[in-house]
């Protein structure tokens, strides 16, 4: 049944398809073969290799952007949310990767500038009010409250290059932009800190001011299981937002300010370290939960470990972590059109939630964020690999706390995840598919229509770094 609120949200998508239609590029897949060539290249190194991921993708976000608009439309399946929201993430979840790469010592100076140049445009007119590229006011459980973390982290990041760079009245917009975070509701799970995160920066960059977050952060806590795994909310899994969400964010807070909880970020961390770096193989690495076109941010936490604990972390062991992770995932089609693919391997909408647009698979750099930003402690460059560990030891471990146990197999190159509570077993005929009614919904009210297929909440038992669920090849679709 088709209801007054459905068409009144139509219209609004069909203005929002129209605007992305006027201002999207044609789809750029000119250096996708060069990437693909690069990461199999024996010649290169790895810190070449992902030089030039970095110009990849910048080469394609300079294509897609519209000088009329900051957000940035790829191309690819959309969102729930709609084409604005999609456009938006194209902007903001690539600006901590710009300004991690700006204050990387290796940086080229011709592609610092020019990034260090349309971050201070973005920054200037998405927060200024009069503007015709103002971002919007940012309203309770808004996608807004999501995006503006990554805003405030790119910020951060690049705060000895940027907020220099800004006239006091621009400094006073895009702190109020920000500020909006404050008190708004949100989803009760990981999306809290988001609003800690952002609270933290404005604290960072105006002396005096004092967010309100310590509920916040207590609640997060409350979601502490052990051993470095927190559960997404009261009733959520122990997925793997826990590294591309929670151990990141939780890196960043310490970074951003050493004393607001450093004995408990890095003890979580370090703890999660200790099991998860055993999931990560040359041939692949198991992906339970949700969101997992984010999949190259796998490594994030171990990078973060070796930060807090180099002795028991290694430079090469981690750089191998988060280089064979990359590695694999760009063999197997992670990369396409100048972005990560939205699915596991290629574009395969039966891995891509409703909630993630064409954009949103760039959380998978965040792993390349703390690669980039670690580079100034770290002799990336001259580190040479270490073995994995999955690939030589043999070790089971349990993780009581989270009700998984891990398994390698170093001879077969197999890393194995059990979830102990769980009993059921991978089953393709329970698959969602978009259903023919939601098909006829979708082109009649021009929003998306797709089911989420998560196997965690199918109580699947045992997943593997073979991946084998998810290599069951389906051509994807597109709305637009």
């Amino acid at each position: 049944m088709i209801g007054w609120q459905d068409l009144q949200r139509s219209v609004a998508f069909r203005r929002q398809q129209w605007r992305r239609w006027r201002l999207s590029r044609q789809p750029f897949a000119e250096m996708d073969a060069a990437i693909q060539s690069a990461f199999s290249s024996t010649e290169l190194s790895v810190s070449e290799k992902l030089e030039q991921l970095v110009e990849y993708f910048w080469t394609a976000h300079r294509h897609y952007r519209h000088p009329l608009t900051t957000r940035v439309y790829y191309p690819g399946l959309g969102s729930i949310y709609g084409p604005d929201n999609d456009g938006f993430e194209g902007m903001s979840r690539l600006l901590p990767l710009w300004a991690a790469y700006i204050c990387s010592p290796h940086a080229k100076e011709s592609l610092s500038a020019e990034m260090t140049d349309y971050m201070l445009k973005v920054l200037r007119t998405g927060t200024d009010k009069t503007s015709d590229c103002y971002w919007g006011d940012i309203g309770h459980k808004s996608t807004l409250i999501c995006e503006a973390a990554d805003i405030a982290l790119g910020l951060w990041l690049g705060r000895e290059k940027l907020w220099p760079a800004l006239t006091e009245k621009e400094k006073h917009n895009v702190l109020q932009w920000l500020k909006q975070v404050s008190g708004k509701q949100t989803a009760d799970n990981n999306w809290h800190l988001f609003v800690v995160l952002t609270e933290k920066v404005i604290e960072a960059l105006e002396p005096g001011y004092k967010g309100n977050v310590a509920d916040r952060y207590n609640r997060i806590k409350s979601f502490y299981l052990g051993q470095g795994c927190f559960k997404d909310g009261e009733n959520g899994h122990v997925d793997l937002y826990n590294p591309w969400c929670f151990h990141y964010i939780l890196y960043w807070l310490d970074r951003i300010d050493p004393g607001f909880d450093p004995d408990f970020i890095k003890q979580a961390i370090c703890d999660y370290s200790r099991w998860f770096r055993y999931l990560f193989t040359s041939e692949g690495c198991p992906l339970f939960g949700r969101s997992l076109c984010y999949r190259m941010a796998m490594p994030t936490p171990v990078l973060a470990a070796h930060h807090y604990a180099p002795d028991e972390f290694s430079a090469g062991e981690c750089l191998n972590i988060f280089y064979s992770c990359w590695a694999f995932f760009v063999a197997n089609g992670a990369l396409k059109l100048g972005k990560p693919t939205q699915g596991v391997f290629a574009d395969d909408e039966r891995w891509l939630d409703p909630y993630s647009g064409p954009a949103s698979s760039f959380w998978a750099t965040r792993s390349l964020v703390l690669y980039l930003h670690l580079a100034d402690e770290v002799p990336w460059s001259t580190t040479a690999l270490q073995a994995l560990p999955a690939e030589r030891e043999e070790v089971e471990l349990d993780i009581p706390e989270a009700g998984i146990k891990i398994e390698t197999r170093p001879k077969q190159q197999l890393s194995r995840v059990i979830f102990t509570h769980h009993h059921g077993q991978f089953d393709a005929g329970r698959l969602a598919c978009p259903s023919l009614k939601d098909k006829i919904r979708q082109c009649l009210l021009g929003g998306v229509q797709r089911p989420a297929n998560n196997l965690l909440k199918q109580e699947v038992r045992v997943f593997d770094s073979r991946l084998e669920y998810y290599r069951r090849k389906r051509v994807m679709g597109s709305i637009y």
